[in-house]
Protein backbone atom coordinates (compact mmCIF):
# COMPACT_ATOMS: atom_id res chain seq x y z
CA UNK A 1 0.00 0.00 0.00
CA UNK A 2 1.73 3.30 -0.90
CA UNK A 3 2.23 6.06 1.62
CA UNK A 4 2.46 9.81 1.50
CA UNK A 5 3.66 12.32 4.16
CA UNK A 6 1.96 15.34 2.45
CA UNK A 7 -1.45 16.21 2.04
CA UNK A 8 -3.03 16.09 -1.81
CA UNK A 9 -5.84 17.37 -0.60
CA UNK A 10 -7.38 20.40 -2.19
CA UNK A 11 -8.04 22.75 0.47
CA UNK A 12 -4.53 24.96 2.19
CA UNK A 13 -3.87 22.26 5.07
CA UNK A 14 -0.91 20.04 5.57
CA UNK A 15 -1.44 16.17 7.01
CA UNK A 16 1.03 15.22 9.53
CA UNK A 17 2.46 11.69 9.84
CA UNK A 18 2.51 9.36 7.07
CA UNK A 19 -0.86 8.14 5.59
CA UNK A 20 -2.03 5.94 2.61
CA UNK A 21 -2.59 7.60 -0.42
CA UNK A 22 -5.79 5.95 -0.42
CA UNK A 23 -7.27 7.17 2.91
CA UNK A 24 -6.12 10.35 1.73
CA UNK A 25 -8.02 9.91 -1.64
CA UNK A 26 -10.71 8.71 0.20
CA UNK A 27 -11.10 12.07 3.06
CA UNK A 28 -10.61 14.12 -0.65
CA UNK A 29 -13.92 12.33 -2.43
CA UNK A 30 -15.53 12.76 0.93
CA UNK A 31 -14.88 16.88 1.75
CA UNK A 32 -15.77 16.92 -2.51
CA UNK A 33 -18.97 15.02 -2.23
CA UNK A 34 -20.17 17.07 0.78
CA UNK A 35 -19.31 20.75 -0.88
CA UNK A 36 -21.34 19.42 -4.43
CA UNK A 37 -24.71 18.39 -1.73
CA UNK A 38 -24.11 21.23 0.22
CA UNK A 39 -25.03 23.27 -3.51
CA UNK A 40 -28.18 21.73 -3.41
CA UNK A 41 -31.22 22.54 -1.47
CA UNK A 42 -31.89 20.11 1.02
CA UNK A 43 -35.34 18.03 1.67
CA UNK A 44 -35.64 15.70 4.35
CA UNK A 45 -38.29 12.89 3.01
CA UNK A 46 -38.48 9.86 5.11
CA UNK A 47 -37.41 10.60 8.78
CA UNK A 48 -34.53 8.21 9.83
CA UNK A 49 -36.24 5.28 12.22
CA UNK A 50 -32.91 5.21 14.36
CA UNK A 51 -33.04 9.03 15.39
CA UNK A 52 -35.03 10.12 18.00
CA UNK A 53 -34.96 14.00 18.42
CA UNK A 54 -35.55 14.57 22.18
CA UNK A 55 -35.77 18.18 22.09
CA UNK A 56 -35.44 21.22 19.75
CA UNK A 57 -35.51 24.94 21.29
CA UNK A 58 -36.11 27.74 19.06
CA UNK A 59 -34.15 31.02 19.98
CA UNK A 60 -35.02 34.21 18.79
CA UNK A 61 -33.15 37.87 19.04
CA UNK A 62 -33.10 41.55 17.13
CA UNK A 63 -29.82 39.83 15.97
CA UNK A 64 -31.28 36.46 14.60
CA UNK A 65 -32.00 32.95 15.40
CA UNK A 66 -30.50 29.74 16.67
CA UNK A 67 -31.89 26.32 16.54
CA UNK A 68 -30.68 23.88 18.98
CA UNK A 69 -31.55 20.05 18.64
CA UNK A 70 -30.77 17.18 21.03
CA UNK A 71 -31.10 14.11 19.02
CA UNK A 72 -30.12 10.46 20.20
CA UNK A 73 -28.99 7.50 17.81
CA UNK A 74 -31.35 4.80 18.89
CA UNK A 75 -28.99 1.76 16.74
CA UNK A 76 -25.74 0.11 17.52
CA UNK A 77 -24.11 1.66 14.20
CA UNK A 78 -22.07 5.20 14.04
CA UNK A 79 -24.18 8.00 12.17
CA UNK A 80 -23.01 10.04 9.99
CA UNK A 81 -23.71 12.64 7.75
CA UNK A 82 -27.60 13.15 8.75
CA UNK A 83 -29.80 15.34 6.58
CA UNK A 84 -30.96 17.51 9.28
CA UNK A 85 -34.49 19.84 8.41
CA UNK A 86 -35.34 22.64 11.08
CA UNK A 87 -37.64 25.55 11.49
CA UNK A 88 -40.99 26.71 12.55
CA UNK A 89 -45.08 25.54 12.69
CA UNK A 90 -47.35 28.15 12.68
CA UNK A 91 -50.90 28.96 11.90
CA UNK A 92 -52.35 26.12 10.03
CA UNK A 93 -49.75 23.65 10.43
CA UNK A 94 -47.72 25.43 8.06
CA UNK A 95 -44.24 24.43 8.31
CA UNK A 96 -41.69 27.38 7.30
CA UNK A 97 -38.13 25.83 6.41
CA UNK A 98 -35.11 27.68 8.07
CA UNK A 99 -31.65 25.60 6.29
CA UNK A 100 -33.40 23.58 3.07
CA UNK A 101 -31.64 26.70 0.79
CA UNK A 102 -28.79 25.99 -1.39
CA UNK A 103 -25.41 27.08 -0.54
CA UNK A 104 -25.55 26.84 2.80
CA UNK A 105 -22.18 25.08 4.90
CA UNK A 106 -23.10 21.39 4.50
CA UNK A 107 -23.31 21.17 8.24
CA UNK A 108 -25.66 23.65 8.39
CA UNK A 109 -27.91 21.15 7.36
CA UNK A 110 -26.63 17.62 8.42
CA UNK A 111 -25.37 16.61 11.37
CA UNK A 112 -21.73 14.94 11.60
CA UNK A 113 -21.83 11.91 13.31
CA UNK A 114 -23.41 10.52 16.65
CA UNK A 115 -22.19 7.21 18.08
CA UNK A 116 -23.98 4.42 18.72
CA UNK A 117 -26.42 4.71 21.44
CA UNK A 118 -25.30 8.05 21.94
CA UNK A 119 -26.90 11.60 22.09
CA UNK A 120 -25.31 14.80 20.73
CA UNK A 121 -26.68 18.47 20.56
CA UNK A 122 -26.62 20.11 16.84
CA UNK A 123 -26.75 23.82 16.12
CA UNK A 124 -28.50 25.97 12.94
CA UNK A 125 -28.02 30.00 13.45
CA UNK A 126 -29.09 32.85 10.89
CA UNK A 127 -29.51 36.25 10.74
CA UNK A 128 -32.75 35.75 9.91
CA UNK A 129 -35.26 37.34 12.56
CA UNK A 130 -38.02 34.34 13.62
CA UNK A 131 -41.47 35.15 15.68
CA UNK A 132 -44.45 33.11 16.31
CA UNK A 133 -44.64 29.51 15.90
CA UNK A 134 -43.35 26.63 17.69
CA UNK A 135 -39.77 24.58 16.46
CA UNK A 136 -39.48 21.75 14.43
CA UNK A 137 -36.47 19.15 13.72
CA UNK A 138 -36.20 16.28 11.51
CA UNK A 139 -33.78 14.14 10.92
CA UNK A 140 -33.11 11.78 7.78
CA UNK A 141 -31.35 8.99 5.78
CA UNK A 142 -28.00 9.84 4.96
CA UNK A 143 -27.13 9.85 1.51
CA UNK A 144 -23.17 9.69 2.07
CA UNK A 145 -22.16 7.08 4.01
CA UNK A 146 -18.47 7.24 4.96
CA UNK A 147 -16.41 4.42 6.26
CA UNK A 148 -16.18 4.81 10.06
CA UNK A 149 -14.35 2.96 13.01
CA UNK A 150 -15.61 1.34 16.32
CA UNK A 151 -14.90 4.52 17.98
CA UNK A 152 -15.39 8.19 16.49
CA UNK A 153 -12.41 10.06 16.69
CA UNK A 154 -12.08 12.35 19.94
CA UNK A 155 -12.31 15.96 19.78
CA UNK A 156 -12.01 17.91 23.12
CA UNK A 157 -13.21 21.29 23.56
CA UNK A 158 -12.68 23.84 26.60
CA UNK A 159 -13.30 27.24 27.55
CA UNK A 160 -10.06 29.53 26.96
CA UNK A 161 -8.66 30.58 30.76
CA UNK A 162 -5.73 32.53 29.45
CA UNK A 163 -6.50 35.51 27.20
CA UNK A 164 -9.96 34.34 26.74
CA UNK A 165 -12.10 36.59 24.81
CA UNK A 166 -15.58 35.91 26.23
CA UNK A 167 -17.39 39.16 26.56
CA UNK A 168 -21.27 39.40 26.47
CA UNK A 169 -22.02 36.44 24.04
CA UNK A 170 -18.51 36.47 22.26
CA UNK A 171 -17.31 32.84 23.71
CA UNK A 172 -13.50 31.83 23.29
CA UNK A 173 -12.89 28.32 23.41
CA UNK A 174 -9.96 25.80 22.63
CA UNK A 175 -10.32 23.18 20.13
CA UNK A 176 -8.18 20.30 20.93
CA UNK A 177 -7.93 17.10 18.03
CA UNK A 178 -6.50 14.09 20.19
CA UNK A 179 -6.79 11.58 17.37
CA UNK A 180 -4.77 10.95 14.55
CA UNK A 181 -6.94 11.63 11.69
CA UNK A 182 -6.96 15.35 10.72
CA UNK A 183 -10.46 17.27 10.84
CA UNK A 184 -12.30 19.45 7.77
CA UNK A 185 -14.93 21.71 8.35
CA UNK A 186 -15.36 20.74 11.95
CA UNK A 187 -18.46 22.24 13.47
CA UNK A 188 -18.07 23.62 17.25
CA UNK A 189 -21.19 24.76 18.98
CA UNK A 190 -22.03 26.57 22.36
CA UNK A 191 -24.98 26.38 24.22
CA UNK A 192 -25.79 28.31 27.35
CA UNK A 193 -28.59 26.50 29.28
CA UNK A 194 -30.57 28.04 32.73
CA UNK A 195 -32.95 25.68 34.63
CA UNK A 196 -33.27 22.85 32.39
CA UNK A 197 -33.86 25.60 29.48
CA UNK A 198 -31.63 26.80 26.52
CA UNK A 199 -31.00 30.30 26.20
CA UNK A 200 -28.53 31.10 24.17
CA UNK A 201 -26.60 29.05 21.29
CA UNK A 202 -24.20 29.67 18.65
CA UNK A 203 -21.65 27.61 15.86
CA UNK A 204 -18.81 27.91 13.96
CA UNK A 205 -16.50 25.85 12.04
CA UNK A 206 -12.71 25.03 12.33
CA UNK A 207 -11.98 24.58 8.59
CA UNK A 208 -8.81 22.46 9.17
CA UNK A 209 -7.37 20.45 12.69
CA UNK A 210 -4.57 18.59 12.32
CA UNK A 211 -3.58 15.54 13.82
CA UNK A 212 -2.94 16.15 17.95
CA UNK A 213 -3.26 20.07 17.40
CA UNK A 214 -4.69 22.60 19.13
CA UNK A 215 -6.65 25.48 17.80
CA UNK A 216 -8.11 28.42 19.84
CA UNK A 217 -11.72 30.18 18.03
CA UNK A 218 -14.60 32.62 19.18
CA UNK A 219 -18.39 31.99 18.76
CA UNK A 220 -20.56 34.26 18.69
CA UNK A 221 -24.11 33.30 20.91
CA UNK A 222 -27.59 34.39 20.02
CA UNK A 223 -29.63 34.95 22.96
CA UNK A 224 -29.50 35.34 27.15
CA UNK A 225 -26.07 34.06 28.22
CA UNK A 226 -25.38 35.87 31.12
CA UNK A 227 -25.34 33.50 33.91
CA UNK A 228 -25.92 30.24 31.97
CA UNK A 229 -24.16 27.22 31.83
CA UNK A 230 -22.57 26.70 28.76
CA UNK A 231 -22.51 23.25 27.04
CA UNK A 232 -19.42 22.76 24.33
CA UNK A 233 -19.31 20.59 21.17
CA UNK A 234 -17.03 20.05 18.22
CA UNK A 235 -18.19 17.09 16.53
CA UNK A 236 -16.03 14.95 14.05
CA UNK A 237 -16.22 15.04 10.37
CA UNK A 238 -13.62 12.73 9.36
CA UNK A 239 -13.68 9.12 11.04
CA UNK A 240 -10.22 7.25 9.31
Amino acid sequence: MAAACAATLPLAAVLTGCVSTQQIAARARLVSSRVLVSQSTIQVGQANPNVTVDRVALIHTRAGTAVVVSLRNDSSTTLTDLPISVGIVSGANHRVGLNGSANLDYFESHVAAVGRHSSTTWVFTTGRRVTGGRPFARVGLPDLHPPTAAALPRIDVSLRTEGSTQAGTNVGVRVSNQSGIPQYDLPVYVIAGRAGRDTAAGATELPHLGTRATTTANVTLLGAAKGAALRLIAVPTIFR
